[in-house]
């Protein structure tokens, strides 16, 4: 796919969030935030049902205050209500508007995504759902856009179009920033993520893997440890010198915050 501005926006941060927060009527999804997103990241937002994933999004596509995105991104958005869709249309002309790809690479994003030879030629009215996604998906990875935003694109797909749609976002030069809960998705397309837990928003440098990966947790275990040692330490120094009650319990809480890691 040809797209101009990708190397010149790449690394460059092209999204700003400061001090946002997330509420729905009078519940915190989560406390004022800080993250920023770098030209060409894929980034997936995950978090469990009704964190906020969606609510994030929309905060982005609207640009509320908090946040501030560089006037060179021109965003692509999908949802699974279609509403863009003209169903009067052939599958060619629809995802040919807007685009600044040759016909040849059209037609083999079509092709991927199992539309192949007279079926380009369909009107859009006759379609299935699933079929009907993969259209407004394929309108968007051809439209002279520089980011995409998708929330939930799997919904709806078979297993043959979903492995197409991850080859597709896989070449995909551009930004994404996507929620999904399809796992495999998420492992294969991330090189980061936006993780919302606890009511807080947390930009994790990683893969999916990385993130799960226990020698991770080990490592921060073992640091834990260390730092828990020395603390140890002078507090056995301090009590051999001038032993107090108060120091006797600090010596028994870090013991048992130790065998708590063990």
């Amino acid at each position: 796919m040809e797209h101009p501005d990708a190397e010149s926006l790449s690394g460059r941060t092209i999204l700003r969030v400061e001090d946002l927060a997330g509420k729905v009527a009078n519940r915190t999804l989560w406390k004022p935030t800080n993250f920023q997103v770098n030209g060409n990241d894929k980034i997936a937002i995950i978090g469990d049902n009704g964190a906020g994933k969606s609510t994030l999004i929309k905060k982005i596509i609207n640009q509320v205050h908090g946040v501030q995105l560089s006037p060179a991104i021109k965003i692509g958005y999908f949802d699974q209500k279609l509403n863009d869709l003209n169903l009067d249309q052939s599958i060619l002309n629809h995802v040919s508007e807007d685009t600044i790809q040759s016909e040849t690479i059209i037609r083999t994003c079509l092709a991927r995504l199992n539309f192949n030879h007279d079926d380009v030629h369909k009107s859009i009215r006759t379609l299935s759902g699933g079929e009907r996604v993969k259209v407004a998906l394929a309108k968007l990875l051809l439209s002279d856009i520089n980011m995409l935003i998708l929330d939930e694109p799997t919904n709806f797909l078979d297993i043959e179009a979903i492995e197409a749609l991850e080859s597709l976002l896989l070449a995909y030069p551009n930004t994404i920033l996507f929620v999904s809960h399809d796992q495999r998705l998420i492992e294969r397309i991330a090189t980061k993520l936006i993780i919302i837990e606890n009511q807080t928003i947390q930009l994790f440098p990683g893969t999916y893997n990385e993130y799960l990966d226990p020698a991770r947790d080990e490592d921060s275990r073992e640091q834990k440890l260390m730092v828990l040692e020395t603390k140890i330490s002078e507090v056995l120094s301090r009590l051999s010198l001038e032993p107090t009650d108060e120091l006797e319990e600090e010596f028994q809480s870090l013991l048992k915050e130790k065998q708590q890691l063990n």
